[in-house]
C-alpha cells in the first residue's frame, strides 16, 4: 500500500531551515536544523529527501535589493539543492515567499479582528495563529521556522 508522503523546507541562509514530513496528510516530523554553514544546511535538506515524496521548498524572491551574506548563502543553498535534486531525478515544487507570506498575513490580520480568537491554516487545521501570543501547531507554540514548512507542504502550485 502506498502512502502519501509531502515535505515541505524552509531553507535559511541565517542558520535555521525548517522541515516538516507528512504521511497521508499526517504530521509526522518536525525540525528545525541550525548550522550557520550553508553546506551543512544543504546536506542536511539532501538528506530528508525521500524518494516518491511530494517535496515543496521555498525558493528565493530574485531581487538586488538587501544584499547580504545571509542572503548570499540562501542562495547558495537553493542553488546547490536544485542541482543535486535534477542529478537524483527528484521532482520539487518550488513555492515562491510570497504565497506562504500571503497565507502568514492573512491569518495574522483576520486574528486582529474577530476577538482574538484562533483562526485556521485551511490545509492543516492543527496549525493556528493567535492574536498576541504566535503560532501554534496542536496547541503547542513553534517558530516561524516551522510555521512556514508546514505551509510550503501544503503548497499546491
Amino acid at each position: 500500500m502506498n502512502h502519501l508522503i509531502k515535505i515541505g523546507i524552509d531553507p535559511s541562509g541565517t542558520g535555521t531551515s525548517a522541515i516538516i514530513v507528512y504521511e497521508d496528510n499526517k504530521l509526522i516530523d518536525k525540525m528545525e536544523y541550525i548550522h550557520y554553514d550553508w553546506i551543512k544546511q544543504t546536506d542536511n535538506i539532501l538528506y530528508k529527501l525521500i524518494q516518491d515524496a511530494i517535496i515543496n521548498i521555498e525558493d528565493c524572491l530574485y531581487t538586488s535589493a538587501n544584499p547580504s551574506k545571509d542572503r548570499d548563502d540562501l542562495l547558495k543553498v537553493i542553488g546547490t539543492v536544485k542541482y543535486n535534486t535534477e542529478k537524483v531525478r527528484n521532482i520539487i515544487n518550488w513555492a515562491s515567499p510570497k504565497h506562504t507570506k500571503s497565507i502568514v498575513k492573512n491569518m495574522e490580520n483576520l486574528s486582529k479582528y474577530n476577538d482574538s480568537c484562533i483562526w485556521k491554516f485551511d490545509k492543516d487545521n492543527n496549525l493556528t495563529y493567535q492574536y498576541g501570543k504566535g503560532w501554534f501547531y496542536n496547541n503547542e507554540k513553534i517558530s516561524h521556522h516551522l510555521r512556514d514548512a508546514i505551509i510550503i507542504a501544503n503548497y499546491k502550485g
